[in-house]
């Protein structure tokens, strides 16, 4: 009985990564060197970019992809001990915090890890890591498009001002003409 109960349990396990590994990012970390209190600072960062982490054990992945018919993906992916840090819409920023969190600490790696499902390496995660949030690049969009719109404005209304200023000057000299 309790072994039908333990295969169930496993089972559960793997279906319960589907709903991990279909977000836009998942990256694989080696945790090895963390102390609890360091694990807990990590989670915290990473919550606070809407983001979770938890540590995974290696054989349930490898069924997932089995299961996935992604055979590939096996035990050169997982193996050593594995924590994934996952994302589905601010992956970018969840870089970010990883990036970050192995320059201050030097504690931990990253192994690989999934883009919208693709399997990529390291250093891709890194060269992610480096580019600019979503809300900095919407921001960067709209600056872009609103400042030609700013400077057409200027001048279309810049003759206007000038045609304002001349017709002031002759006011002021037909004035003074009629003083003087």
């Amino acid at each position: 009985m309790a072994g039908i109960i333990g295969l169930e349990r496993n089972k559960k396990a793997v279906e319960d990564l589907s709903e991990i590994f279909t977000k836009n990012g998942v990256f694989l970390i080696d945790y090895r060197g963390l102390s609890v209190p360091e694990m807990e600072i990590l989670r915290g960062q990473i919550r606070d970019v809407e983001g979770q982490f938890r540590v995974i054990k290696n054989r349930f992945a490898i069924q997932y992809f089995k299961n996935e018919k992604k055979e590939k993906i096996g035990r050169e992916v997982f193996n050593g001990p594995i924590a994934i840090a996952y994302s589905d819409d601010k992956y970018v920023e969840l870089a970010k915090v990883i990036a970050d969190f192995i320059k201050e600490t030097n504690k931990i790696t990253i192994k690989s890890g999934f883009l919208e499902k693709e399997l990529v390496d390291a250093d891709t995660i890194i060269s992610i890591s480096k580019l600019p949030s979503k809300e900095q690049l919407l921001s960067q969009v709209a600056f872009s498009i609103a400042m030609p719109l700013k400077k057409m404005g200027m001048m279309l209304t810049s003759p206007l001002k000038n045609v304002l200023v001349l017709m002031n000057n002759l006011k002021d000299k037909k004035e003074k003409e009629g003083e003087g």
